[in-house]
């Protein structure tokens, strides 16, 4: 391959690929296909170039030519035809009947004309390593002239009328993407025609001596280059993905032409030379060997493209994955929406965002957000949701308006100022919406900021449907736990009239019989039962407020062993009656605890006491206290008694749970309560067969500080 054609080989790689690119992505849209042969009309041009520039035969060359001046008829045809369809279909004459078919005729009647009649002469250029080029000599020069003004009017009628179109679309759109799409094809255009010629003077005045068809193809990589920009940067057929891949390729592929063209050729053709062997086989293993060398050159083209094309995508894909983070670590819904409002509109720079959100009456209402005056509502029925929810996507409300016709609340929502709706789906349906002002910058929002409000708004209905698990699991816990109470407060009712019904059947039962009888005797007696009993609720009542509105504390540094001798006091006459038996394994050193005395030895009383009337006839109670080196007082109540079956185990601390045909079971609950306000904790082991042991452990750390604060007072 002859050197001077690398320009027109690279510009032919990289408009084949858009072409195909465009063609693969919507090959049955119209506006695609036009587009696709648009850029395939710069293709056909370049082959034309590459085919006459490394031609060896004079015909091969003239073939060459004849693509070339297709290529340049058709270029024009093509790009008014797309004017007609592009960004939207123009109501015209000229797009179908009779009409197109002139449109259609006049390009072919050019091209077979110039084919038939005009001979052309090619001559090689010497001084241009003898390449092939075209000179224009005809026998009648004037026809040529004449005939190559209509081609020049041909072509310019084209441009200007298909730059009319485009002019004519803009004014006609309300769409601000469609306006920047046309501003760019239209400035492109005219730009590129201005870079031509300006080549063309600079070459001529300054006399650089580069040849025609070697200026032509620089031109034509500068057209292929602004197409690339055209489809990337201002989605000009919103296939970017597609050609990002397609120009990396193109990118790369060229650069290894390039590469081949200057280095591998030359150098194949001198080993080879030198070596009486084929350049073939020489220039594949070093073709080989470049496909090894410039593999990482393919991932930096890449990041290259990213960062030159998609400066924002990459930025936004940052805030994205933050955003992402910040939402797994939130599961109030108010919070969520609250971050999900302020981090949109901190990334688009946005004046103002309102969100709306489903409520408990089906209705949508704005939860967060410059709320309006008068606040505004929507049904799901209403037209502005259910377009929302067909399209399920972020819209562009004045495009969703140009498009559907009029709808009066997407109207009201433009004149208020906002501009683009984001619709917020759990579980294929809508569950809320954000809308979104204008930009501080007063740029308009374009296709790939459309599609990153998506991505938005999926990270967004992934944290509210969080959300509303974390709450409903919340509720159901309070509900559980409500249920709850209402059962203990069910079983202390239960408890306290049962507790309190006997003694009032003895006191009523004793106050008839007093009324019938006169007799000293039996009055007294019935007196002292309806006491007896009135003396017995009070103290159900009393241990009752015990349990439910415990006492204030008095804290005091004071000695185990003394409350425990006061409590075995108490104990003394009743276990001397059944019979039982009291051991005592105790310190010989005081053990000095921060505690409140008299409810310690309460619940020392109350574990006693239910100790003993465990052994009716008679038993041992065994009573120890140590230090278990952990920074506990262990307390352990043991007894010989009857035991507690398995079953009712867990029960003993319920209150009102009593086995005894005279008990309040409250004596349990309450020394658990004690125990447990102290820090410590109470539990109970024993044999069904008989034996019953209550251990209780109590916490010394602030003993020990204030054994630490009395040395420290007394040094």
């Amino acid at each position: 391959m002859n050197i001077l054609a690398l320009p027109a080989a690279l510009a032919f790689a990289m408009n084949l690929t858009l072409c195909l690119i465009v063609l693969s992505s919507k090959p049955k849209d119209l506006t695609h296909r036009l587009f696709a042969g648009f850029v395939l009309s710069f293709a056909t041009w370049n082959l034309g170039e590459l085919i006459m520039i490394n031609s060896t035969h004079p015909s091969y060359a003239i073939f060459g030519v004849k693509i070339i001046f297709v290529g340049l008829t058709l270029a024009p045809f093509f790009f008014l035809q797309f004017s007609f369809v592009f960004p939207f279909p123009r109501e015209t004459g000229w797009r179908k009947g009779w009409r197109r078919g002139i449109l259609f005729l006049i390009p072919v009647a050019l091209l077979t004309t110039f084919f038939l009649i005009f001979r052309i002469d090619i001559e090689k250029f010497k001084e241009l390593r003898n390449v092939f080029y075209y000179g224009l000599r005809f026998e009648e020069p004037l026809v040529f002239l004449v005939f190559l003004g209509l081609i020049a009017l041909f072509s310019a009628l084209c441009i200007y009328w298909g730059i009319r179109n485009l002019i004519h679309s803009s004014r006609s759109t309300r769409i601000p993407q469609y306006r920047l799409q046309i501003k760019y094809l239209i400035f492109g255009i005219l730009s590129m025609a201005l870079a031509g010629t300006i080549i063309n003077l600079a070459n001529y005045f300054l006399k650089l001596g580069w040849p025609v068809f070697f200026l032509a193809s620089l031109y034509s990589i500068l057209v292929s280059l602004f197409f690339a920009i055209a489809l990337i940067k201002y989605r000009l057929l919103d296939i970017h993905l597609l050609i990002r891949g397609g120009l990396l390729y193109s990118a790369v592929s060229g650069f290894v032409l390039a590469i081949y063209i200057l280095i591998i050729k030359n150098i194949g053709e001198t080993i080879s030379h030198r070596a009486y062997g084929k350049s073939l086989f020489v220039e594949s293993a070093l073709i080989l060997l470049l496909v090894f060398i410039f593999r990482p050159v393919q991932r930096r083209v890449a990041d290259w493209i990213d960062h030159f094309f998609y400066m924002d995508r990459v930025r936004f894909r940052t805030k994205l994955t933050e955003f992402g983070r910040t939402l797994t670590e939130l599961l109030d819904l108010k919070e969520i929406v609250r971050v999900s409002c302020e981090t949109i509109q901190e990334t688009f720079h946005l004046d103002r965002v309102l969100f709306y959100l489903l409520d408990e009456r089906g209705e949508f209402r704005p939860v967060h957000g410059p709320f309006p005056e008068k606040e505004k509502k929507y049904s799901p029925e209403s037209p502005w949701v259910n377009h929302l929810a067909s399209i399920k996507r972020a819209v562009d409300l004045r495009h969703l308006l140009e498009k559907e016709g009029n709808i009066e609340e997407v109207e009201e929502l433009i004149e208020e100022g906002w501009l683009v709706g984001v619709p917020i789906f759990l579980k294929e349906r809508i569950q809320g919406f954000l809308l979104l002002g204008e930009k501080k910058s007063q740029k308009e929002f374009t296709t790939e900021e459309l599609e990153l409000l998506e991505a938005f708004s999926n990270q967004v209905a992934l944290g509210i449907s969080r959300a509303l698990i974390y709450r409903d699991m919340s509720l159901k816990d309070r509900e559980i736990m409500q249920a709850e109470k209402m059962v203990a407060i069910g079983e202390l009712a239960s408890g306290i009239a049962h507790e309190i019904r006997n003694p009032l059947g003895i006191i009523t039962a004793s106050a008839e019989t007093l009324r019938k009888y006169k007799d000293e005797k039996i009055q007294k007696e019935m007196t002292d039962y309806i006491l007896e009993e009135s003396q017995r609720i009070n103290q159900l009542i009393n241990q009752f407020l015990d349990l439910a509105r415990p006492k204030e504390r008095k804290w005091e540094r004071c000695d185990l062993r003394e409350i425990l001798e006061k409590t075995l006091l108490l104990l003394s006459p009743q276990a001397h009656r059944l019979g039982v038996k009291v051991e005592q394994e105790v310190p010989k050193d005081p053990l000095f605890l921060m505690i409140d005395p008299d409810q310690i030895r309460q619940a020392f009383m109350n574990i006693g006491v239910n100790a003993l009337e465990a052994m009716p006839d008679g038993g041992i109670l065994r009573i120890k206290i140590w230090e278990n080196g952990k920074g506990k007082v262990i307390i352990q109540f043991s007894d010989t008694g009857k035991g507690i079956p398995k079953e009712i185990r867990g029960r003993i601390f319920d209150p009102f749970f009593t086995t005894k045909e005279r008990g309040t079971g409250l004596g349990l609950p309450i020394a658990q309560r004690i125990v447990t306000e102290h820090g410590g904790e109470i539990n109970v082991e024993g044999e069904e067969k008989g034996g019953t042991t209550f251990t209780i452990s109590l916490p010394i750390r602030e003993v020990q500080k204030d054994e630490e604060n009395h040395s420290h007072r007394r040094g």
